[in-house]
């Protein structure tokens, strides 16, 4: 090979290493330069993201106040048994009731009953639902009924409804009682179904 031959790809190839560098310096003066008008931004680069093992441990009071699964106060924690909650038990004796009237009002029917009919002991059971709801029964000289009602506030309300409501004696009336720690305070007062005979009694009722 001759020295103009050797000479030729001497030039050839320093052309081809010059234009390879003069299209990188290129390429990095686009990448640096602001976008021209009209043309789209070019998306920042993504912020580098730290890693599980860089996050410090929770210590101290911050870690006592984050609440753990199953924890009191939780969503799904069970709550307390309401303490009316159960079987209630008492007693009762039933007298003669009495009736408020206006004044100068004579009631001749109501001074004509003596107090002997449809008087004397009995017993009240009531089961309270964890809602407050209650039913019961009650047996004995008032006769054999049921009672529907509700506890609110401390408050036990029930109404009072005869078994057999033709009964000649069947008394109908309420049952309003004070729920007292592990005691039902209250007071049953009932009526005949024409009215001209009341009964009432104090009733104590204990949880069973």
């Amino acid at each position: 090979m001759n020295a103009t031959g050797t000479r030729a790809r001497r030039a050839r190839g320093g052309a081809a290493a010059l234009l390879l560098s003069f299209a990188i310096a290129l390429l990095a003066a686009c990448e640096e330069r602001p976008p021209r008008p009209g043309e789209p931004e070019r998306p920042a680069p993504a912020p580098p993201q730290p890693s599980a093992a860089a996050t410090p441990p929770a210590t101290g009071s911050s870690a006592a106040e984050r609440p753990s699964a199953g924890a009191p106060g939780d969503t799904g924690d069970p709550k307390g048994t309401p303490a009316w909650q159960g079987t209630w038990e008492g007693s009762y004796d039933a007298k003669k009731g009495s009736v408020v009237l206006p004044p100068k009002v004579k009631d001749a029917v109501r001074q004509k009953d003596d107090g002997k009919q449809v008087t004397g002991p009995g017993t009240v059971t009531l089961n309270i639902e964890p809602s407050g709801e209650l039913k019961g029964t009650a047996k004995g000289a008032l006769g054999d009924a049921t009672l529907v009602g509700k506890v609110e506030d401390g408050m036990v309300r029930a109404s009072v409804f005869p078994e057999d409501p033709r009964a000649p004696n069947a008394m109908t009336g309420i049952l309003v009682g004070e729920l007292k720690e592990n005691t039902i305070e209250g007071r049953l007062r009932v009526t005949g179904p024409d009215a001209m005979l009341v009964r009432e009694s104090p009733v104590e009722l204990k949880k069973k």
